[in-house]
């Protein structure tokens, strides 16, 4: 991905790219409106090449749900079509998917929906994706199992120039949104807040990363918002992880199927910008959390260096790429598993459990008490100590209404 341009500068009370959003406790929008904003114009060709499988799921689900309030899908699929997809669709799976005994057992009952004539009524290619989808995820419910249909010509794997031109493409749309730090904001009583959608790459992230956390630098806690984070690259996680972290911590190990390879992810020993240290920080989650926005939360759960407040997300630790069925169909299918060092184990169909349990429209109202309550007693200075308790009786004042 190109170099990022320069950082946008982060303004006194708040960055946003699309419209801001009051971070009261009571105050959340749903992520369709954003994600379709950000995606709308990027070719689906282009977001099942270069996105982040979790990101990619948000943007498809976005779009889709933008066209199916225009026109229902009519393309027409031949059935012969059909049933082959279905047969390639099970070989990739048992060759490629991240666990080879249940790589066998999805792959089985592909063929065996296949052969008892689950299909046949299917006349569209929006209804195959949909069907061939569920029956892909009943199976062990992996959410990182998806079918893909684009009405444009999926770029060919020896075609580098419309590779290119789709990465770029991509590029674009995340630095006009920002590299998906949405707003940065100082709340009352002293405490930061950033809302941060998904992870970029991390050169690609690091210049807007330094200036939000530059912003935040001279708070007194953190709330980091991942209700709408749908995930993102691995090593954006660790990036963003590096600024809340010391020196470096190993964070994640990617364990590969083929070859038996381990991945493995360290925050950054030399960091661009200031590392957010030795101050309470909570991470906001929702069930819609995803992929890579619940490691970062898992990671820093495990290590001990934030509470996690709202709900147990969406349980998606796999790793996944996209194969090429035909001109118009992919399927993206898991080929890693994340392994955590300390826990040794992952989130994988359990999700984060949250530390505060809080649903997702109260959760920043819950995190920015819980944070000011913990700050309480940290500063002697007159001033201070007003200021953080005003903050607490309006918190609580806003709890009750």
């Amino acid at each position: 991905m190109p170099a990022p341009r320069a950082a946008p500068t982060v303004a006194s009370s708040s960055t946003t790219i699309c419209r801001s959003r009051s971070t009261s406790a009571r105050s959340r929008t749903s992520s369709r409106p954003r994600a379709e904003a950000f995606f709308r114009g990027l070719s689906i060709a282009a977001m099942r090449r270069f996105l982040p499988s979790a990101l990619l799921a948000l943007a498809l689900s976005a779009l889709a749900a933008s066209a199916a309030a225009q026109s229902p899908d009519t393309v027409p699929i031949a059935p012969a079509e059909r049933d082959r997809l279905v047969a390639r669709t099970a070989e990739l799976v048992q060759a490629h998917y991240v666990l080879p005994t249940q790589a066998d057992a999805i792959a089985a009952h592909l063929r065996a929906r296949l052969r008892d004539g689950a299909y046949a009524g299917i006349e569209t290619a929006d209804a195959l994706r949909a069907q061939l989808e569920q029956d892909l995820q009943s199976v062990n419910q992996d959410k990182h199992l998806l079918v893909g249909f684009s009405r444009e010509p999926l770029p060919k794997p020896a075609d580098p120039k419309a590779a290119a031109a789709s990465q770029a493409q991509l590029a674009r749309q995340y630095v006009r949104h920002n590299h998906c730090f949405y707003k940065a904001e100082r709340m009352a009583g002293n405490v930061g807040y950033i809302d941060l959608r998904c992870f970029d790459k991390p050169e690609a992230l690091a210049a807007t990363a330094a200036s939000v956390f530059g912003f935040l630098a001279h708070t007194d806690a953190l709330i980091v918002d991942l209700r709408q984070n749908g995930g993102g690259w691995p090593a954006g996680v660790a990036q963003v992880s590096s600024h809340l972290l010391e020196g470096k911590v190993h964070l994640n190990d990617v364990l590969h199927r083929e070859g038996h390879r381990v991945e493995s992810h360290w925050t950054r020993a030399r960091l661009r910008g200031p590392r957010y240290l030795n101050r309470p920080v909570y991470v906001l989650t929702s069930s819609q959390t995803f992929s890579g926005g619940e490691e970062f939360a898992y990671n820093l759960q495990a290590l001990k260096r934030a509470r996690i407040v709202g709900e147990r997300t969406k349980g998606g630790a796999h790793p996944s790429r996209n194969h090429r069925l035909n001109d118009h169909f992919e399927v993206t299918i898991p080929f890693a598993r994340s392994i955590n060092p300390i826990t040794r184990t992952n989130w994988e169909g359990t999700g984060v459990v949250p530390d505060l349990p809080a649903g997702a429209d109260e959760a920043l109202g819950v995190a920015h008490l819980a944070a000011l309550k913990e700050l309480v007693g940290k500063d002697s200075d007159p001033a201070t100590v007003g200021d953080v308790s005003a903050a607490i009786e309006a918190a609580e004042a806003a709890a009750k209404r």
